[in-house]
């Protein structure tokens, strides 16, 4: 149980980084708990989508997504290749950072 916790900081970071759970400007409740209420489900959705693509990606992360549907959402039509390409760069940077990164700390 103690292992668990760890998972769930780490959701909550997610929801505070990249559903916007941390960034509410409300007067009252009502308006506190749609903001919520929203960040929660935007969180939802990018955790099933990382679900749905783990299978394909195996080191795809929430961020991944956003950064994914940043590009998606703007532009009509995007082709596999392009999704594809956007996560082979973003994988290739991390592999670079934590090489570097191991270089570094011996």
């Amino acid at each position: 149980m103690s292992c668990s916790r760890y998972w769930i900081e780490r959701a909550f970071e997610d929801g505070k980084g990249i559903a916007g759970l941390a960034d509410y400007q409300v007067r009252g409740w009502t308006g506190w708990h749609h903001h919520m209420a929203l960040s929660l489900l935007a969180m939802l959705a990018l955790l099933m989508i990382v679900m749905d693509l783990g299978k394909k990606a195996e080191l795809l992360t929430v961020q991944d997504v956003k950064e994914i549907l940043e590009v998606m959402l703007p532009k009509k039509e995007i082709t596999e290749r392009e999704i594809l390409k956007i996560i082979e760069e973003k994988h290739k940077a991390q592999y670079s950072a934590r090489m570097s990164h191991h270089r570094r700390n011996g």
